[in-house]
């Protein structure tokens, strides 16, 4: 094989796979190209993780100064996209609406998002609704979602009915799919006058709980008589 179809052989599979280093690509004759990085596939993931580990304000900080417009974007079939709206609304209700993110972010991308008055943790929470709802009708029957969904819907009033069934129906099939999950129910049982169910899912809360502080909320506002 002469000089010059090794040559071309090399610069095309240098091209192909986008790890031309300046050097080679100049040697090609073009222009350098370099491998377009997202680097908020990384970014995601972390806030991910530390949602998973309990930094709420961490992922949901990292997820506005991702996506500055999220409160505005529409659900699509981006699985990034809706990846971080999933850790943003959990985030957010969990937070009952009031993220501690000032420090996180700049001051003009802070919006509602700390919950300030009633009025925008209300706005907040139910924004973390509407985003798990549509996330659930994309994946339907996806018991960590749906476990997602009833856990937002525990943390307004409105919406206890349905979160008590929803949550509690997979409970009853051994599906829901969080500590929180449990911590949500069991709260939701105690406010009903369920004592036998609320210690239930405080149980199996705490088993699955590396914070049982968690769970223990739930036993502060058991509504049993005390003998």
């Amino acid at each position: 094989m002469t000089g010059p179809a090794v040559r071309l052989m090399l610069c095309g599979a240098l091209i192909a796979t986008a790890l031309v280093p300046s050097g080679d690509a100049s040697a090609c004759g073009g222009e350098e190209i370099m491998p377009a990085i997202d680097h908020r596939v990384m970014g995601v993931a972390q806030a991910e993780q530390a949602l998973r580990d309990g930094r709420i304000t961490a992922a949901a900080g990292s997820v506005i100064r991702m996506f500055p417009e999220i409160r505005r974007m529409s659900h699509d079939r981006d699985p990034l996209l809706n990846r971080a709206f999933r850790v943003l609304a959990v985030a957010t209700a969990r937070a009952d609406g009031a993220l501690r993110v000032a420090p996180e972010l700049p001051r003009e991308l802070l919006e509602t998002w700390g919950g300030a008055s009633a009025e925008d943790r209300k706005a907040n929470v139910d924004w973390s609704i509407r985003a798990l709802r549509r996330l659930n009708e994309q994946r339907k029957n996806d018991p960590a979602l749906q476990t997602d969904l009833g856990e937002a819907l525990a943390r307004a009033p409105e919406h206890s009915g349905e979160a008590l069934k929803l949550l509690g129906g997979l409970a009853e099939k051994d599906l829901l799919a969080s500590p929180e999950g449990y911590a949500a129910l069991a709260r939701l049982r105690a406010l009903s006058g369920d004592g036998a169910g609320h210690d239930a899912a405080a149980s199996r809360c705490e088993a699955m709980a590396k914070n049982t502080a968690l769970c223990r909320s739930s036993r502060a506002i058991d509504a049993r008589p005390q003998s």
